[in-house]
C-alpha cells in the first residue's frame, strides 16, 4: 500500500485531494481539527484530530508505516479578516516548519507545500515604493515566509521540498468567501456584484485539475522546483468575470470598477506555465467556461 499524509484534509482542497489519492490506490493519514463523516468512516483513511496538540503528540498518533509524501495544505485564516491576523499567520509559518521536521522523523520522502499566488504578489509588492498595504498582505507574507523557511528546513533535514504555487481554485463543493463562489451565488440570486475594473492579470483552475496536478507533481516533479498550478492561460480578470456572468446570468450587469484596485499586478512571466505538463505529463481537462457551468449548476441545485 502507498501511504501518504495530508494536513488540512477536511477543507475544500483537502477532501478533494484525499478522495483523489484514495482513487489512485493510496492510503491516507488525514490531519485536521475536525472531520466530516465521509472521511471518518472510510477505512482507508486514518483521521487524526490535531486541535490544540503539539507536533510531538501528533507524531505519536501517526501509524508506523513508510510514507511517500506529506501534502501540507493546512493554513488557518485564508479569507476575511483572519488574513490580517499576524499572530495567526505567524503560527502558520511555525507549523509549516514543524511539519517539515515531522516529515524527516517519519522518513517521509517528499514534502509538498501548498502555497498561493498571493505569495508572489507580496514579493512584488515589497519591491514597490509609496505602498498602501492592506491586511491581505499579512497572509501573503506568511505564505512567502513559510515557503522559504520550510524549504530551508527541508534542505537541512534531507527532505525533498516541492512548493506548488496555486492560483485561484474554484469548483463543485466549495463554500467559502472566495470570489467565484460568492459571485455565482449573487448572480443566481440576481444580486449586484462589485469588482475592480479588472485589468489586473488573473488565472483560475478547476478543483479537479488542481488536485490532479498536485498529485502528479508529488509523484513525478523535481525536488526543490516550484510548480505553478493554474490554467496556463492568465488574462485580465475582467475577461473571466464577463464570461462567468454570461454563463450564469447574462441579463445582469456586473459592477466592473465599483471597487478601486490598490494591489499589484502580478507578472505571470516569472512562471513556467507548462512545467507541470512537461515534467509530469498531466494536462488540464476542464476549461473555465465548463467549470463555471458545472459549479453554477451545483450551487443552483442546493438552493
Amino acid at each position: 500500500m502507498k501511504n501518504v499524509i495530508v494536513t488540512g484534509a477536511n477543507g475544500f482542497l483537502g477532501k478533494t485531494l484525499v478522495n483523489s489519492l484514495l482513487n489512485n490506490g493510496y492510503s491516507v493519514v488525514a490531519l485536521d481539527i475536525r472531520f466530516d463523516d465521509v472521511l471518518a468512516n472510510d477505512n482507508r483513511v486514518t483521521c487524526i484530530n490535531v486541535n490544540n496538540k503539539e507536533i510531538t503528540e501528533i507524531e505519536k498518533e501517526i501509524p508506523e508505516e513508510d510514507y511517500l509524501y506529506l501534502f501540507h495544505l493546512a493554513w488557518a485564516g485564508t479569507s476575511g479578516d483572519a488574513r490580517a491576523d499576524y499572530n495567526l499567520q505567524l503560527k502558520n509559518i511555525e507549523l509549516t516548519c514543524n511539519y517539515v521536521e515531522l516529515c524527516e522523523k517519519l522518513k517521509c520522502k517528499r514534502f509538498v507545500y501548498a502555497s498561493s499566488i498571493n505569495e508572489m504578489e507580496t514579493y512584488e509588492y515589497l519591491q514597490s515604493d509609496n505602498i498602501d498595504p492592506s491586511g491581505g498582505y499579512i497572509y501573503g507574507t506568511g505564505k512567502l515566509a513559510a515557503h522559504l523557511m520550510g524549504e530551508t528546513v527541508a534542505k537541512l533535514n534531507d527532505v525533498e521540498f516541492i512548493p506548488v504555487i496555486i492560483t485561484n481554485i474554484y469548483g463543485i463543493g466549495e463554500k467559502s468567501a472566495r470570489m467565484i463562489y460568492t459571485s455565482i451565488k449573487k448572480l443566481l440570486n440576481n444580486e449586484h456584484c462589485s469588482f475592480t475594473e479588472g485589468y489586473q492579470t488573473y488565472d483560475f483552475i478547476y478543483i479537479s485539475d488542481a488536485i490532479n496536478s498536485i498529485i502528479a507533481v508529488a509523484e513525478k516533479g523535481k525536488a526543490f522546483n516550484r510548480y505553478y498550478i493554474g490554467s496556463g492561460s492568465p488574462k485580465p480578470l475582467r475577461e473571466f468575470l464577463i464570461k462567468m456572468r454570461d454563463i450564469v446570468n447574462p441579463k445582469i450587469e456586473i459592477g466592473l470598477g465599483d471597487i478601486p484596485f490598490k494591489g499589484i499586478n502580478v507578472s505571470y512571466e516569472q512562471f513556467d506555465l507548462k512545467k507541470v505538463e512537461r515534467d509530469t505529463g498531466y494536462i488540464n481537462e476542464i476549461p473555465f467556461d465548463k467549470g463555471i457551468k458545472m459549479t453554477a449548476d451545483s450551487i443552483r441545485s442546493e438552493c
